[in-house]
Formats: structure tokens, sequence, C-alpha cells
């Protein structure tokens, strides 16, 4: 466990990261950062790639106006491709 640090936010409302915390979390200036409350605490986790990749994937789906069915399909399709490609 990382000892605890503590920071002032700026006047609108920036707050650093600790360089110890963002090293053993492997956050970069790329990473893709998830904020909210949890009752009185404020809560920063890195946003997985997939979670990302989900969520665009989502996004165009929506664009091109693909129902949830036919989006589950494809992604069903594409996930048993992918998985005959890295284990068979």
């Amino acid at each position: 466990m990382l000892k605890e640090k503590h920071a002032n936010p700026t006047e609108r409302g920036q707050v650093t990261i600790p360089k110890s915390i963002r090293e053993k979390l492997g956050i970069t200036n790329k990473t893709k950062l998830k904020i909210y409350t949890d009752n009185n605490k404020i809560i920063i986790e890195p946003v997985p790639l997939l979670d990302l990749l989900l969520k665009d994937i989502e996004d165009e789906a929506k664009t091109k106006g693909y129902t949830r069915e036919e989006l589950t399909h494809e992604i069903e399709v594409v996930r048993e491709k992918l998985m005959k490609e890295l284990y068979e």
C-alpha cells in the first residue's frame, strides 16, 4: 500500500496525481480516467482500453442504426473468430 498523499486543487479544480501513484497504476498523459463520486469520496480510476473500444463500437453502432440484437450478434462473431485465432 502506498503512503497517503495530500494535494490542493488549483483555482480551476485541477489536482496532480502523485508520481508514485501514477507509476503504480501505469497512468500516463494518454490514459483515460473515469471520475465519479461515491458518497463523500472522489474516485479516479483508469479506464481499461477494452472499455474504450467497446464504447467506440457502441457509438458507431448507434450512428449506423444497428439494433442491440444485431450488435450483440456481430460482437459474438468477432469474439469467436478472435478466440479461434488466439487459442487454436
